[in-house]
């Protein structure tokens, strides 16, 4: 899989932000409103910078960590149930992560939907010490080429079931990828 920023199209990860004083208050380039101060993260800055959330609160990890997030996926769709089957590396270790469906075709509610249960109670995972996961998870139909996979870091190590959360405050997509 690969990072936000590449699905995009951007060269910033706009789900993370980083300290910019005197910067104003603002909307990145994927709708995430962000606080005076801080602006979205850009790939490359210095790996020691302390990574904010877009209420400009610490979220605790430095950019360094969060670029580390790598993964494959398997997809495969059988008796009309599509499953994905994750390999994940260089996670924050013992972290909460969830997987969402992201529809492509969809804009606003129910664009992203658990991998799993409708309820979000099957597609959560903690990252191991060493930050690593292994998650298959298993969606009810076929999803096809308007559908994306989505590992999204809960900064506030909460589930928030059928909800990613709140986008750039406590949900931060680490890794997605399209689904064949």
């Amino acid at each position: 899989m690969p990072f936000y920023y590449a699905e995009s199209n951007v060269n910033i990860d706009p789900m993370v932000f980083l300290p910019k004083p005197g910067a104003p208050a603002g909307v990145g380039p994927l709708m995430v409103s962000h606080v005076a101060g801080i602006a979205p993260a850009k790939q490359g800055a210095s790996p020691t910078s302390p990574l904010l959330g877009a209420d400009g609160k610490q979220l605790g990890i430095m950019l360094g960590q969060w670029e580390k997030a790598a993964g494959t996926v398997a997809f495969s769709c059988v008796a009309s149930r599509e499953r994905a089957t994750s390999t994940l590396t260089g996670l924050i270790p013992s972290a909460t992560y969830s997987t969402f469906v992201v529809h492509l075709d969809v804009e606003g509610s129910g664009r992203f939907t658990p991998w799993g249960d409708p309820a979000g109670t099957t597609n959560s995972f903690t990252a191991s010490a060493t930050g690593t996961a292994a998650p298959t998870n298993t969606v009810k139909g076929c999803l096809g080429t308007d559908a994306a996979a989505a590992i999204i870091w809960h900064s506030d190590a909460t589930t928030h079931g059928k909800s990613p959360g709140d986008i750039g405050v406590n949900w931060h997509t680490s890794l997605i990828t399209r689904v064949p």
